[in-house]
């Protein structure tokens, strides 16, 4: 039999259209990669089209069958059972490829042993073609979950912490999942700029009130296990030392890789900086912005506001410790958020002494969020 580098997954429940363009795409994109079909009980139309790819490509195709349809994440994780090659990868049968939207993937994972997740660049259908595309300049940044509309898996990780949790929603809350039990076994989550891969929003099966029950206890699951995602916004004063700024972004790194939103408001001295060492790229949860040179507490607080219309109240934090503050907000010092992410880190993804990952129980998550709000909310009872 021959051996391949890559193998790429692509379960299927019908759509047969769909489908046939999936397949051509991936045929024509990556002739050094083996397909694994997996029919996840589909109609008889579907079925003969799957056996026609499968029977054309021969060895460069293996066909697994599913007599009834489990579901499209036992699809995903028998499909994993069966992977070869040493990088495997997802690719739903409603999203089309391009020529060289494999190999950024495929070359990142390779360089960066760390890389556990690699994802390409999303582009969602839009009614207008993409495809022969020209390769723009390959950027990598991490970011805090995958995509099932394309996804490239170390196999090595799936076979250390097991395929995806099928008690989940198969979407959103399955992916957080997935690459929080990552970073658990020191592999990151990346996303390598190129070729677009051209995918379609899923029709989602069932009643609105089921999904909603669904993803409601998806999210309560991965936030028991994981701490709850929290926001935060650090200020930086034109004048602090680009240097200590440097180290602070180390520990925001370490916060955004567990799942949280990092806001940066810097000056505008100050942003060129962090720009020239790579800082603003970091993470894609990351996002600095540049504060004006005058009204700085005003800036500030439309910052806040805005992300807080968004549902993401975002607590203050002092990028500096002992610095004079803008007024009328209130800010948590930058000890107090290095301490928390020191301590969220060694509750929710130590590792025993062979390097295993140990979840800890839900009543000892530290979530960061709560117990700020906890205290804002007792700062402003005092103040009343």
């Amino acid at each position: 039999m021959a051996s391949f580098t890559v193998d790429i997954l692509v379960p299927v429940w019908n759509r047969p259209v769909e489908t046939r363009t999936c397949l051509v795409s991936l045929v024509e994109s990556a002739p050094e990669a083996r397909l694994v079909l997996i029919d996840n009980g589909s109609d008889r139309e579907t079925e003969r089209l799957l056996e026609e790819f499968a029977e054309r490509l021969g060895d460069r195709a293996l066909l697994i069958r599913n007599d009834t349809t489990r579901g499209f994440v036992p699809a995903v994780n028998r499909g994993l059972s069966r992977a070869e090659a040493p990088f495997v990868v997802i690719v739903r049968n409603t999203t089309v490829v391009a020529p060289g939207w494999l190999e950024p993937l495929v070359e990142l994972a390779t360089a960066r042993p760390e890389a556990g997740l690699v994802i390409p660049l999303l582009a969602q259908e839009t009614g207008t073609p993409r495809r022969g595309r020209v390769k723009p300049a390959a950027t990598v940044t991490e970011i805090s979950h995958g995509s099932f509309a394309a996804m490239l898996i170390r196999r090595s990780l799936f076979e250390r912490m097991g395929g995806f949790d099928e008690e989940l929603d198969g979407d959103l809350w399955c992916l957080r999942d997935y690459s929080r039990r990552a970073l658990a076994g020191g592999c990151l989550t990346l996303a390598a700029e190129g070729v677009p891969v051209v995918f379609r929003d899923e029709v989602l099966l069932g009643s609105p009130a089921r999904r909603q029950e669904l993803v409601g206890a998806s999210a309560a699951r991965v936030e028991a296990r994981w701490g709850r995602e929290a926001s935060f916004l650090v200020y930086f004063p034109a004048d602090a030392d680009p240097e200590v700024v440097r180290t602070r972004f180390g520990v925001l790194l370490r916060a955004a890789r567990m799942g949280h939103r990092v806001t940066v408001a810097i000056g505008c001295k100050l942003r060129r900086a962090v720009s020239a060492a790579g800082l603003g790229s970091l993470h894609r949860s990351i996002v600095v912005e540049e504060l004006p040179r005058f009204f700085v507490p005003s800036a500030l607080r439309r910052v806040a506001e805005r992300y807080a219309a968004e549902g993401s109240d975002p607590v203050c934090v002092a990028g500096i410790d002992g610095i004079d503050l803008p007024g009328g907000m209130s800010f948590r010092p930058f000890a107090w958020f290095e301490g928390e992410v020191g301590a969220s880190e060694e509750v929710l993804y130590r590792r025993d002494g062979e390097g295993n990952p140990v979840t800890a129980p839900a009543d000892c998550v530290t979530v960061m969020l709560s117990e700020a709000a906890r205290q804002g909310d007792e700062r402003e009872e005092v103040a009343q």
